[in-house]
């Protein structure tokens, strides 16, 4: 089956590409590994619609968060949960940023940052400063449903869960590709939108892969008490926490900088442990969900709880529900400035083949470019 447009992975990047082509009229095949899109990075996460105020130390990651953020919101705006104080405080010790600093950064990035007293969230003399801040939450499911909707209406795309990929080549005008149930596809075109198995996808292909590790990473899902319904706190720059509302579930997430990433791997394709007791589900060539694995590790709920009732007034209190996990690439130069660009990387051109990695769901419109603009990406 020859398309316009072969996307591999169906999250936020995936399907929002597929509907910006299918819209134009263009053929386009999405191959999904699990059963449902929506499935890993895309709903596994702290469900941020980011203004930037993670990133005090990498501007123009900032920047470009706070630029995409009012678009998302407009585009969007039937998923967010906008209705909670998003507080921003610095640990009066270990952090990287002090107060004057977090606030004059947020002064130069334009971005909402109206100081309140620390004693109001945390207890004394833990915080040096706490700032409310402009920040939302999205939730996965809908917007995965609008995607799903949207795509439905139009002729012109498909999805195929369940894709195994068995082959895949590139030709002189075409990618050409085989599935396990003995579909052959073929494109000019490829999108690859994998995100934690980037570098798997990659390697069928010999090219170099993004210079990332790998965290084996713990999200966990709590019940706030009646004081921290409408609340999130994040505690930065440093080895602290966040609790804050997890989209419109009515949970809110935990996670923290030491104590979520539970493995870490710097391998070129993520190689841990864990997949040998996995039954099969995940390897280093094709990486299963961390979520659904049977060799998922222990929640590490005692020591992220722990680290947030230290800062927390007794008041702020929370209860597990459950965990979640996911696999998180992090780019190898991120780790100097905490950076988190959205790498948008092309391989060859006619035919063309293109992979993005990106941990930020508002810079989905970075893809606008090297969809239909002629960008050559990095």
């Amino acid at each position: 089956m020859v398309y316009d447009r072969i996307i591999i992975g169906g999250g936020i990047y995936g399907l929002y590409a597929a509907l910006q082509c299918g819209s134009r009229g263009e053929r386009v095949v999405v191959l999904e590994y699990e059963d449902a899109a929506f499935q890993r990075a895309t709903f596994i996460n702290q469900a941020r619609v980011h203004m930037g105020y993670h990133y005090p130390r990498s501007f123009s990651t900032a920047a470009k968060s706070a630029a995409y953020f009012e678009r998302f919101c407009r585009d969007y705006s039937f998923c967010l949960l906008k209705t909670f104080d998003q507080i921003y405080a610095i640990s009066a010790s270990f952090s990287w940023t002090s107060a004057e600093q977090f606030q004059k950064f947020c002064h130069s990035a334009g971005i909402r940052c109206e100081r309140v007293e620390p004693e109001k969230f945390f207890k004394p003399n833990l915080c040096e400063g706490a700032f409310l801040t402009k920040e939302y939450t999205f939730d996965a499911a809908m917007l995965r449903d609008y995607f799903l909707h949207e795509i439905g209406q139009t002729d012109s795309v498909s999805v195929i869960y369940h894709a195994r990929i068995q082959e895949l080549r590139k030709e002189n005008d075409c990618y050409r590709m085989t599935l396990a149930d003995g579909s052959n596809l073929e494109s000019a075109f490829v999108l690859n939108t994998t995100y934690a198995s980037v570098n798997q996808i990659l390697a069928k292909l010999n090219y170099e892969p993004f210079k990332a590790k790998y965290e084996l990473c713990e999200i966990i899902l709590c019940r706030a008490d009646e004081k921290l319904k409408n609340v999130g706190i994040t505690v930065m720059d440093g080895p602290f926490f966040s609790i804050m509302p997890f989209g419109r579930t009515g949970y809110h997430s935990l996670t923290s900088v030491t104590f979520t990433p539970h493995m870490t791997n710097y391998d070129s394709v993520p190689t841990f442990p864990c997949q040998q007791a996995s039954r099969g589900t995940c390897s280093p060539q094709q990486l299963g969900n961390c979520n659904t694995c049977p060799a998922s590790p222990p929640s590490a709920w005692s020591y992220m709880s722990g680290l947030a009732h230290k800062y927390l007034r007794s008041e702020y209190g929370f209860q597990y529900r459950k965990s979640l996990y996911s696999m998180k690439p992090v780019l190898m130069d991120s780790e100097i400035d905490d950076s988190r660009p959205t790498v948008i990387r092309t391989f060859s051109v006619n035919p063309t083949f293109i992979s993005v990695l990106s941990g930020k769901v508002n810079t989905i419109y970075d893809l606008d470019e090297v969809l239909f603009h002629g960008g050559e990406g990095e």
